[in-house]
């Protein structure tokens, strides 16, 4: 409070603060440098992830904010919203975001409730091929798992492997052995399962396997999805030197032997790694087992009869160039973000990325009706954020499929994992598993670079539209 005196016959008065009004008004301005502060280092986030190109000029970004500021949206709002405008239109900017509502789309990122409830959902993990998914699956142990109750997390739906499809009949086990117990369905305790099998699409003609024995044997759970991306480049960089060519073995092998020899590590072609030189050993190796009357698969003798007519087996493996321009990449590595969301884009029928396996092998993103990168995005922004709970399998109008409560992207680990013991309500753990981290990592060992790349973002717009609008996101 402030008290006004005044001095007898001094035809003065003076403004005495009291102690408590002091303190609020030093409350007040603590508040507001906190807010400030607070402000200013979400710009810094924002600022600290390094995305090259996919910046935008400095007139585009003018003209861009500018645009947003004369938006009927922008105007007459509270500040805080006035904020998350200026905020979603720097990362719109910063990721090259060309779709019309993307602004709108990220500010709603920023006023999205978290709903999540341990009691009534239920979220399946669908783990990409080499997106980080080992340890994500392994860090949903610990969190949701609950407690370990012999070979089972008592939270994780058994049947859920790290680095496998789902098993339904491991799963119906369980389930009917706590039910013979005395366990009513709608208190079996599982919160979560994982595995390489996808889950979508729930509903419509092409619903999966496991969406029907979700809904048959957990009736009241509400179904969630979560999964993780990774930088299309790298993503198919680790994908063709682990499970394509093997090459992650070889090297490991080759280096071995070098330490042996009392040689260091070597991890790329500038320091002396000749990868083709692996390749003619893994061809020869091949060669040498079919000649010995050795058992051989399918597959390999006839990679065996392929060489005898001289076609080098392995050519797709020697480098980054000779994938590219080899028919095993179309077939292979195409528009590998569908198994996501199920699709890219709106036009594009749900289905046929439930179980994937390795190979992958979608239809080109590009030639589906109704594509753009525009499209892409804002679908992106929309579906993988988790905006729209209307998406069916079903067409429009049908019953909506699970949504995306929660997504991780490989490059951002540290910020992924922040953000799933926030909506999950987890205990942060001392330490994040770690699995399958390679020492020589696939992009350098087997010689990717920037000219790689970028023949990767023209042979793929499709899928950097997806990992653009969820960079957004995360931001």
């Amino acid at each position: 409070m402030v008290f006004v005196t005044g001095h007898k016959g001094s035809g003065s008065k003076t403004c005495v603060m009291s102690k408590y009004s002091k303190m609020l008004i030093a409350a007040a301005v603590l508040i507001y440098i906190g807010s400030l502060l607070a402000l200013l280092k979400m710009m810094r986030i924002i600022d600290n992830h390094e995305v090259g190109d996919h910046i935008m000029s400095p007139e585009k970004i003018k003209t861009t904010i500018n645009t947003a500021k004369s938006s009927p949206h922008h105007l007459g709002q509270p500040t805080t919203t006035k904020q998350y405008t200026e905020l979603a239109t720097t990362i719109a900017a910063k990721w090259n975001l060309t779709t019309p509502n993307a602004i709108d789309l990220l500010v709603q990122q920023f006023e999205k409730a978290n709903d999540y409830d341990p009691e009534k959902d239920f979220f399946h993990f669908h783990h990409l091929y080499k997106s980080g998914g080992t340890s994500i699956s392994n860090f949903m142990d610990k969190t949701v798992g609950l407690r370990k109750v012999g070979k089972y997390w008592e939270g994780i739906l058994p049947g859920s492997y790290e680095s496998g499809n789902f098993d339904h009949d491991e799963a119906l086990a369980d389930i009917n052995k706590r039910l013979e117990e005395g366990t009513n369905r709608e208190d079996l305790p599982y919160k979560a399962s994982y595995a390489h099998t996808g889950l979508r699409p729930v509903y419509g003609p092409h619903k999966t396997k496991t969406a029907m024995f979700f809904q048959e044997q957990m009736p009241n759970k509400r179904l969630r999805a979560i999964t993780m991306l990774r930088e299309p480049t790298d993503f198919r960089a680790s994908n063709h030197a682990m499970i394509m060519c093997g090459l992650n073995a070889d090297i490991k092998k080759f280096n071995q032997q070098r330490a042996k020899k009392g040689l260091d590590q070597v991890c790329s072609p500038k320091d002396g790694l000749n990868v083709s030189a692996l390749v003619d050993v893994k061809t020869q190796t091949l060669i040498d087992k079919c000649q010995s009357g050795a058992k051989v698969n399918g597959q390999q003798k006839k990679q065996c009869q392929d060489h005898a007519n001289g076609v080098d087996i392995f050519e797709h493996c020697r480098s980054p160039s000779h994938l590219l321009a080899h028919h095993q990449y179309d077939k292979h590595y195409r528009s590998m973000f569908k198994g996501l969301m199920g699709r890219y884009h709106r036009g594009q029928e749900f289905g046929g990325t439930a179980y994937v396996g390795m190979s992958f092998g979608y239809e080109r993103a590009e030639e589906s009706k109704g594509y753009s990168v525009e499209n892409v995005e804002e679908y992106t922004l929309q579906d993988l954020g988790g905006l729209d709970l209307t998406i069916s399998g079903a067409g429009e109008g049908g019953p909506p499929e699970p949504d995306f409560i929660w997504f991780g992207i490989t490059e951002r680990m540290k910020e992924s994992t922040i953000l799933f013991y926030y909506y999950f309500k987890a205990k942060p753990l001392k330490k994040i598993p770690q699995h399958r981290i390679q020492d020589c990592h696939p992009t350098e060992s087997v010689g990717w670079t920037a000219k790689h790349r970028e023949i990767v973002k023209q042979k793929e717009p499709a899928d950097y539209a997806v990992w653009r609008a969820a960079n957004a996101i995360l931001d």
